[in-house]
């Protein structure tokens, strides 16, 4: 069964071609796309909760060779919510945002088999989100795996950190395969 919220890729192309987005998407050069410098450490001395990197290609783009990364490196995409289809429907009018629902099940396993380590499944499956902004810009955003893990401590924020490096490799392999 599937909710009104999860959609396919050719449903989410349909509805994307259909809204205005501010910006000429043709217009962007390669080093405006470069990865967003996110700082090491906030002004309060710690780690940012959130990393983002800027993609050099449309969203459509993105999305497909995020898909191919998250597949390539053995983890799954459970589902796609596309937050501007809901947010239309509440008559909000938003640019194009789709939160991916990823997971790896050596990690989920891992955690979800143990009493002492079940609490993290309010975290999962982990969200990575692929929005444009209203200039145009096409973001990967995801949460700081390694800080939280820092924070969570334990077994828990152990594997927490192992499966954000693993992440961090998925973007690297997206954005290496949109460089291509």
């Amino acid at each position: 069964m599937t909710t009104p919220n999860l959609v396919s890729r050719r449903a989410l192309a349909s509805s994307l071609a259909s809204l205005p987005v501010a910006g000429a998407l043709a217009a962007w050069s390669a080093a405006a796309a470069a990865a967003t410098p996110m700082p090491e450490k906030t002004a309060a001395g710690v780690p940012p909760l959130f990393l983002e990197d800027v993609s050099p290609k449309p969203l459509m783009a993105t999305t497909e060779a995020f898909r191919a990364a998250v597949a390539a490196a053995g983890w799954s995409v459970l589902g796609v919510t596309n937050m501007t289809g809901v947010l239309a429907e509440r008559g909000h009018a938003v640019p194009p945002v789709l939160v991916f629902d990823v997971c790896s099940s050596r990690y989920s396993g891992d955690l979800l088999s143990n009493d002492a380590t079940m609490f993290v499944a309010s975290m999962m499956p982990c969200s990575v989100a692929v929005y444009q902004t209203s200039q145009g810009k096409v973001v990967i955003s995801r949460m700081n795996s390694g800080a939280m893990g820092g924070m969570v401590g334990g077994h828990a924020g152990d594997v927490i950190s192992k499966s954000g490096l693993d992440m961090e490799q998925i973007i690297k392999a997206t954005l290496e395969r949109l460089a291509a």
